[in-house]
């Protein structure tokens, strides 16, 4: 279920491009429709020709984006070509038709709007000043529409009668203009502002709503984990007493070496089961956090006692004052299972060692850990920690445990391929309550 709203909340662009192009249908649809009325009602027009060739241009436009749509890369070039070719076409046939006489003039908005949905701020503003100069060279060039010999004579007879009223009407006239021109100005720049804002507030607040579904999604599987770890370790802690019973009975009567490896090796697992009841207890106690820095070195120590095989060298690099976290078993535990991750590739390649680098700054904590392993493919790489995978030496479970529970603490695990292994970097921010 949770797949399936991560999905519905993003916007393919392919539907995009599709949505695009059924605004433009309708947009050519309805030119279509006014120059059929025109040509039925015999609307005064400078080219019927010219007219038709203009919407069979528009119409052909609106076809060639079509084959770019597996270009996902030019999408954005294509939305703003298209929207700068409707202003284009829109003013031809509004400058054959009448110019900004005609009522079909405020159609030079909608490219206006479309752009300031579609496109970045810089480029919306774009399509707006050239819809707000196609409006401006419709003002000055005037009405194309070529009267008849009838209509001369006319405007001829009435000329003197009205020389006397022509100054005082044509400064309102002017004036007219003017206002026209400041309203579709005003018009197109707020349409772009308010429209584009809303459109950039609702892609942020979707892809803010994709992260948490995300994010909730891993929750979930690190929970299931979780639970299926402690019915695990629930269910060991029998057999494994039982099987140091057995090894106590056996040793009576047997002192072979593959005995006693076999009993520390039962030593080790009951360990595990029992640090594992220690850290459930702590959290049933809420001990109060302790430094990251302390917290870290600890863990250091706890998982070099279990690694005693594996060579540690410690960098640090301390710059400023130490702070807590509220989950510092998520933190420990993260820590542990990625230094085990690093030792086990050393290990596979035949060097024993690590590297740990720790940094302690003004803006926070980091671990960088070096392992001289074979290193990660890209895909592993780009893969790695986002969902349990299978790997050679477990179940693959650990780096994603990692990576969730600092993810949850604000921080961040980076990993990359070095000449002679990998490295892991945690990142943890200092707390905005204790950064000075």
């Amino acid at each position: 279920m949770a797949q399936k709203l991560i999905i519905s909340t993003e916007l393919s662009p392919r539907h995009q491009l599709q949505q695009f192009a059924n605004f433009r249908w309708g947009l050519i649809g309805f030119e279509a429709t006014a120059a059929v009325a025109g040509w039925l009602f015999d609307y005064p027009v400078s080219s019927w020709p010219l007219i038709w060739l203009l919407l069979l241009t528009h119409i052909s436009t609106n076809v060639i984006p079509r084959l770019f749509a597996g270009a996902q890369s030019h999408l954005a070039r294509i939305y703003a070509i298209s929207c700068c070719l409707d202003v284009l076409l829109l003013g031809c046939l509004l400058l054959l038709s009448g110019g900004v006489s005609n009522g079909l003039v405020a159609l030079l908005l909608l490219p206006v709007a479309v752009a300031a949905v579609m496109l970045p701020g810089r480029v919306c503003y774009i399509i707006a000043m050239l819809a707000i100069m196609a409006y401006s060279l419709l003002l000055l060039i005037g009405d194309l529409t070529i009267p008849d010999v009838d209509q001369l004579l006319q405007q001829a007879e009435h000329a003197q009668h009205n020389h006397m009223h022509s100054s005082d009407d044509g400064s309102a006239f002017n004036q007219h203009m003017l206002q026209m021109w400041w309203a579709f100005a005003l018009s197109a720049i707020l349409i772009s502002w308010f429209i584009n804002a809303q459109a950039n507030l609702i892609r942020l607040k979707s892809r803010k709503i994709s992260e948490l579904q995300q994010q909730q999604v891993r929750h979930e599987q690190m929970l299931a984990l979780a639970t299926f770890a402690a019915n695990a370790a629930h269910d060991l802690a029998s057999p494994i007493q039982t099987m140091n019973l057995l090894c106590d009975e056996i040793a009576v009567d047997n002192s072979s070496p593959a005995l006693t490896d076999l009993r520390l090796q039962l030593n080790r697992c009951q360990q595990i089961v029992q640090q594992l009841r220690q850290d459930a207890g702590s959290l049933r106690r809420d001990d109060a956090p302790q430094p990251l820095l302390v917290l870290t070195e600890q863990h250091i120590d706890r998982w070099l006692n279990s690694r005693p095989d594996i060579g540690l060298a410690i960098d640090k690099t301390i710059a400023a004052a130490d702070f807590t976290l509220p989950d510092s078993q998520g933190f420990g535990a993260a820590l542990i299972n990625i230094l085990d991750n690093a030792a086990d590739a050393s290990v596979a390649n035949g060097c024993a060692e690590l590297k740990v680098a720790i940094a302690l700054q003004d803006s926070g904590f980091s671990i960088s850990i070096y392992d001289f392993g074979e290193g990660l493919s890209d895909n592993r790489l780009a893969e790695l920690g986002k969902l349990p995978q299978q790997s050679e030496q477990g179940l693959g479970i650990g780096q994603f445990l990692a990576n969730v529970s600092i993810e949850r603490l604000g921080g961040t695990v980076r990993r990359r391929n070095l000449d002679n292994g990998t490295l892991t970097r945690i990142d943890i921010p200092r707390p905005k309550v204790e950064h000075n």
